[in-house]
């Protein structure tokens, strides 16, 4: 019963660990994963909102990374550059994780 219990405790946590790249410095071209719904896609750091995304979304990182201070929210946040809508689209690396599928 014990095990039983202890597997689903570490099943639950798994499933709502959150991503978070800031702080990381992934070479040009990484593949750069959504970890969230409705995360915002900006046109640049603090920017205004190109468009949403949500988790499993994965775009290709193009080298920019730059911290800024959000007005929404108050808070400094970490963004990454990638590539999107044939642009490039800035996301917060504590809603960004590494994946392999770009």
């Amino acid at each position: 019963m014990k095990a039983i219990l202890y597997l689903a405790i570490v099943v639950a946590m798994a499933t709502v660990s959150q991503g978070d790249i800031t702080g990381s410095n992934p070479p040009w071209g990484t593949c750069l994963c959504i970890d969230g719904s409705g995360v915002n896609i900006r046109s640049a750091p603090c920017g205004s909102i190109r468009g949403t995304g949500n988790s499993g979304s994965c775009f290709p990182h193009t080298g920019g990374k730059q911290t800024c201070y959000l007005k929404d929210d108050g808070k400094n946040h970490q963004y990454f550059s990638v590539k999107y809508g044939g642009g490039n689209g800035w996301i917060a690396g504590e809603l960004l994780t590494f994946g392999s599928n770009c």
